[in-house]
């Protein structure tokens, strides 16, 4: 071929960069170096076409050892294919060793081992957080490295934990345009100023069994009171992951129309804030 793809391009790319850089089941697997030393891996989903201009970068942040779990490799595909460039990432960096199987991580002896493994990073934030923002701000380098992502546009898409995180991060990182805020939970270990918030755009289940809904209502009212741009979205009869979950074995992303509705919600928000016209190949839209 005469002419390399931008997505091609970019794989070289991060692979002189990254040197733990490879390719895995869900996109461009990649290793993003932290202050510390370590490697936070991560997965690095681009638009199947052809990329003409630079595109908005969105950094998926999720629960412990999430990032390999194949639904979030699925809401990171579909945000591809609307024209972003997403990274995939657990900020938490737990070992991947100790992470139940991607297939099995919702039943069973894995969700007891994932809910350990939550307790844990849990527990050590309540010291600090500082490690876990570093990881989040890395993955904002790591867009910013890549010469096709639109350094002015760029996004965070936070579940569960890390969306409590997102907001503090957000106070801190003028880089960062707009939130999807995905049912988070009680900001005690995590505190953040309303006031400094860019848009946000609020997801929650009305009967989560993780994180009480009241968590979504009470960062509306404080957005609301500090007259910030904001969207909210509860659903009723949704618990946790509502907006991603599928049961591997029995459905897809299609099956639920929670899904798509609320995917349709997020790039409808996301085409008003960013001030973006919609990629021609983009069909979602919310009913």
């Amino acid at each position: 071929m005469r002419r390399l793809s931008y997505a091609l391009l970019t794989a070289i790319f991060c692979a002189v960069l990254f040197p733990s850089f490879c390719f895995s089941y869900g996109g461009i697997r990649v290793g993003i170096p932290l202050p510390d030393g370590k490697i936070l891996p991560a997965y690095y989903f681009l638009p199947q076409c052809k990329i003409d201009r630079p595109i908005p970068g969105v950094v998926v942040g999720v629960g412990v050892g999430s990032q390999l779990i194949p639904q979030y490799h699925d809401y990171c595909r579909h945000l591809a294919d609307c024209y972003y460039a997403v990274l995939l990432i657990d900020p938490s960096n737990y070992p991947e060793s100790l992470v139940p199987h991607p297939y099995t991580w919702d039943r069973g002896m894995g969700y007891v081992k994932g809910s350990i493994n939550q307790a844990a990073v849990t527990a050590k934030l309540a010291f600090t957080n500082d490690w876990y923002l570093q990881s989040i701000k890395s993955a904002f380098d790591f867009l910013c490295a890549s010469p096709m992502v639109d350094k002015t546009r760029l996004v965070i898409s936070a579940f569960s934990q890390p969306a409590n995180a997102s907001l503090v991060y957000a106070n801190r990182d003028r880089r960062v345009k707009a939130i999807i805020w995905n049912y988070g939970g009680s900001p005690w270990v995590m505190p953040y100023n309303a006031m400094y918030l860019p848009p946000v755009l609020i997801f929650h289940g009305e009967k989560d069994d993780v994180y009480d809904v009241k968590y979504a209502k009470q960062l509306a009212f404080e957005l609301r009171t500090n007259a910030k741009d904001f969207e909210l979205g509860i659903y009723p009869n949704q618990k946790h992951m509502f907006n991603v979950y599928y049961d591997l074995f029995t459905e897809n992303w299609n099956s639920r129309p929670v899904i798509r509705h609320s995917f349709g919600k997020l790039i409808a928000f996301l085409n008003r804030v960013l001030m973006i016209q919609p990629h021609k190949k983009v069909s979602y839209s919310p009913r």
